[in-house]
């Protein structure tokens, strides 16, 4: 288990190149991120703005379509006054395995 953490620190670090830096994410993109990196949220393993607009939550693939958790994770990003976000829920197992995004669920935050 801690090589798996170890890893998916590891690969996370390298994937911060392509994140948004803190100076540029308003409060709000603070706040939404700070709470699903927390580990409050129990679904998320980790996640991270990679632009302003493009909010990606990294979690176990279950098999299950995560379309519902991406609606939900707009709900949240909602609440915290941002709008026009696109939320993608990705595996994050395949990222630290292969260095690629699998999307297994998404939705636009209107």
């Amino acid at each position: 288990m801690k090589n798996i953490h170890r890893t998916v620190l590891s690969t996370l670090v390298a994937f911060s190149a392509i994140a948004v830096q803190a100076a540029s994410l308003s409060p709000a993109h603070d706040k939404v991120l700070k709470q699903f990196k927390s580990g409050s949220e129990k679904t998320a393993k980790d996640a991270l703005w990679t632009s302003p607009k493009m909010f990606k939550v990294g979690v176990i693939n279950n098999g299950a379509s995560r379309d519902g958790y991406a609606q939900y994770i707009c709900e949240v990003v909602s609440e915290a006054g941002l709008r026009g976000v696109s939320v993608q829920v990705i595996d994050i197992q395949k990222l630290v395995k292969t260095n690629k995004w699998e999307k297994l669920g998404e939705h636009f935050c209107g």
